[in-house]
C-alpha cells in the first residue's frame, strides 16, 4: 500500500534528522508518518465498521470492502488535506528556525507557531475519519466541524490525543502488534471518543457547525427521541473499549 510506504519514508527521515540533533523537526515527520496510516482510505474502511460496532451494532467483517469502496474518494480528499498541511507546517518549523537562528527570540515564536498549528492538525484529526463514516459528511464539513469541535472541546480532544498516543507507542513497541491491535484499538477509541461527544450535544444541540433550526415538528419530535435514546443508553466501561460490538441488557 502506498500509505504503508509513505509512512516508512516519513519514519526513516524523522530517523535521520534525529541523528543530525534535530529532534522537533524529527517528532514533526514521524507524526506526519502515523498520519499515513491513521488517515489513509483503508483505515477509512476499517473506521467505519469500527464505528458499527461502537454504536453496539452486530456488522460483519465483509462490510470492510463496501465502505471502502463508499468512503474512498472523501477518505483519499482528507488524508490528502491533512497530509499537506502537516508537512507545510513541519517544513516551515525547520526552514524559519534555522533561517531565523540570529534571532532565536523571533525564531522560536514564530517556529512555535507552527507547531500549535501542527497540534491543531493533530486535535483535528482526531475527528476527521468518525465524522466521515458516522456522519456521512462531505470533505468541507469534515474539515470544518473536526475543527470546531477540537476547539469547542479542547481539554477533551486533547486527552484522546494522549490515549491514542499511548497505544501507537505501545504498539510500535511491540512491532506487529501496532498494525494487529493499534490501530484497530485507534479506530475504536476515535469513535467512541466522538460517539459518546455528540451525545452531549444531542441535549444541548447540535454540534458546532450544524446547529439550524427544525423545518417542521416532525424534525422537532425526531429530535426529541433520540435525545431521550441517548439518555437512557447504559453507562459504558472498560469491557466496551475491547468488546464494543456486545450488547448488554437489550
Amino acid at each position: 500500500m502506498p500509505w504503508l510506504a509513505l509512512a516508512v519514508l516519513f519514519v526513516a527521515l524523522g530517523w535521520g534528522q534525529m541523528v543530525t540533533g534535530h529532534g522537533l523537526f524529527a517528532f514533526m515527520l514521524a507524526g506526519i508518518g502515523l498520519l499515513q496510516v491513521l488517515l489513509s482510505p483503508v483505515s477509512a474502511a476499517l473506521w467505519a465498521v469500527t464505528a458499527r460496532w461502537c454504536d453496539y451494532q452486530e456488522v460483519p467483517v465483509r462490510a470492510f470492502f463496501p465502505a471502502l469502496r463508499s468512503y474512498f474518494g472523501r477518505a483519499l480528499a482528507v488524508w490528502l488535506v491533512f497530509s499537506l498541511v502537516a508537512f507545510l507546517l513541519s517544513i516551515n518549523a525547520y526552514f524559519y528556525g534555522a533561517w531565523l537562528e540570529a534571532v532565536p527570540f523571533l525564531g522560536a515564536l514564530v517556529s512555535g507557531l507552527m507547531i500549535w498549528a501542527y497540534l491543531a492538525v493533530a486535535l483535528m484529526g482526531m475527528y476527521a475519519l468518525p465524522l466521515l463514516v458516522q456522519r456521512d459528511s462531505s470533505v468541507r464539513r469534515v474539515l470544518r466541524n473536526s475543527f470546531l469541535l477540537a476547539l469547542d472541546n479542547l481539554f477533551y480532544s486533547l486527552v484522546l490525543v494522549l490515549t491514542v498516543g499511548l497505544v501507537v507507542a505501545l504498539g510500535l513497541v511491540s512491532g506487529a502488534g501496532f498494525f494487529f491491535l493499534g490501530v484497530s484499538l485507534t479506530a475504536v477509541i476515535a469513535n467512541t471518543g466522538l460517539r459518546e461527544l455528540l451525545r452531549a450535544y444531542r441535549t444541548a444541540g447540535e454540534p458546532p457547525g450544524e446547529r439550524r433550526k427544525p423545518r417542521s415538528w416532525k424534525e422537532v419530535y425526531a429530535e426529541q427521541d433520540r435525545a431521550r435514546e441517548g439518555s437512557e443508553e447504559e453507562t459504558r466501561g472498560w469491557r466496551d473499549l475491547w468488546k464494543p460490538w456486545q450488547e448488554r441488557g437489550r
